[in-house]
């Protein structure tokens, strides 16, 4: 039997391609080669479901976005002045988005209420841990989970210096698991057990304890307390609740920061959905955060506001108008006329790492916006020295795309956050090179 070199390079090219599926947790078999566009059909039964919002690309208005690298007078942006142009950025995203957040005089405390070594057969320590934050003779309180991946010390006469792993703080924005559940229950939404296997810290904390989830809420969660303690004033670019539940993460940070075992290089952000949104302004607001993920986080988060595709700015800030500042709510409507757009969200971040993700039949979060605006962000990245993703064509369903600093991938299926997803961004922090700041 002759062998045919040009068939034995094609079935090792098929091998490595299901070998890198299989890492990131996507099934080869399913896997498509073309670009993902959406289905026909599930745009038109969505047209018909959802009155008065747009899934046809045709449709989309034509817009131009803001220039990232040219400041409101005018003037060019170069890596010198890039920090000036940030600010400047920073600050159009707190006054018409975010809100600002008020300079509070407070201190941080952190008590460990549980702890169990040798968790998931003997690989790994956890703790239930009380974010205590003082200010004016008060306190208010939320947890934080962090479980911590063991490795061998080696019999030496000298102590052996600890291993320090990335960390992922996972911004919940579900039901917040109990320390018995998270450590008993797996749950592909935080697959906390998988995570550490695969050498990281795994941290959470719950937006819902951190702010209220919903209307009317403001004086039982964080800016209630300081407004109650500190007297901070209430207009229409006081912070809101994505920019409340980003300051709860900074406050995990300052825990993981402390700890020996972790890598204070590359610590993590992960949200889904609102938690998405806030993952994004978090890691704006906390240059520490060397890594932000966002899923599936739509209007408000990677989703460009000038497409006006699925959720728009005047469905989120009326269903929803304590996750932005007032201000926000003034754009429903005229969306081109926002000083920002979310590829600028995204170039915030640069030089340190991005990964944005949406799902095949997620329309409402509009995975071509949330695409453009990595895209779109990709000048930024480039004047910093950094590679990012510039390809103009989306990737095929489940085939994550990473570029230097930034990754993309659109599963197959609805809007959620599972086990392929952070596969998938795990071999993304995998793959970084060295951080930079």
């Amino acid at each position: 039997m002759r062998f045919c070199w040009q068939c034995g390079w094609l079935l090792g090219l098929g091998l490595l391609l299901e070998l890198a599926l299989a890492c990131t947790g996507f099934d080869a078999a399913v896997v498509a080669e073309e670009p993902w566009s959406a289905d026909a059909k599930l745009v038109e039964q969505k047209m018909k479901g959802r009155g008065g919002f747009n899934y046809r690309e045709a449709d989309v208005p034509e817009f131009a976005l803001p220039e990232s690298l040219r400041f409101e007078n005018g003037q060019p942006v170069t890596a010198g002045n890039w920090p000036a142009r940030r600010a400047e950025l920073m600050t159009l995203f707190r006054e018409h988005v975010y809100g600002t957040r008020p300079d509070l005089a407070y201190e941080v405390d952190f008590d460990i209420e549980s702890e169990q070594r040798g968790v998931f057969d003997g690989t790994a320590d956890a703790q239930q841990i009380k974010v205590r934050v003082l200010s004016g003779g008060e306190q208010y309180a939320f947890t934080l989970f962090v479980v911590t991946p063991t490795t061998a010390k080696a019999i030496t006469d000298r102590p052996a210096k600890p291993v320090r792993h990335p960390a992922i703080i996972h911004l919940n924005n579900r039901d917040f698991p109990s320390f018995e559940t998270l450590l008993s229950e797996p749950s592909d939404f935080w697959p906390v057990k998988e995570i550490c296997a695969a050498g990281f810290v795994a941290a959470a904390v719950s937006t819902k304890q951190i702010d209220p989830d919903q209307k009317g809420a403001f004086d039982d969660g964080i800016r209630g307390f300081f407004h109650q303690t500190a007297g901070t004033p209430r207009n229409d670019q006081s912070w809101a609740a994505l920019s409340a539940w980003g300051w709860g993460v900074s406050r995990a940070v300052d825990y993981l920061l402390r700890q020996p075992t972790v890598d204070p290089q590359r610590i993590a952000v992960v949200g889904h959905s609102r938690g998405g949104k806030a993952a994004l302004w978090a890691a704006a607001e906390d240059p520490r955060i060397a890594i932000a993920y966002s899923n599936n986080s739509g209007c408000g988060g990677a989703a460009l506001s000038r497409r006006k595709f699925g959720e728009t700015v005047a469905r989120i800030t009326t269903s929803f108008p304590y996750w932005f500042c007032g201000a926000f709510a003034e754009y429903s409507g005229r969306e081109q006329d926002l000083p920002v757009d979310q590829h600028q969200l995204i170039a915030l971040l640069a030089p340190r790492a991005v990964y944005v993700t949406s799902a095949t039949e997620d329309l409402w979060a509009d995975p071509r916006g949330e695409y453009l605006s990595v895209i779109g962000a990709a000048p930024v990245f480039t004047l910093l020295g950094q590679t990012s993703i510039t390809d103009s064509t989306m990737p095929p369903p489940d085939q994550p795309r990473y570029a230097g600093r930034t990754g993309y991938h659109i599963r197959t299926g609805g809007h959620g956050l599972t086990t392929a997803d952070w596969r998938a961004f795990m071999r993304f922090v995998q793959q970084l090179p060295s951080a930079s700041r």
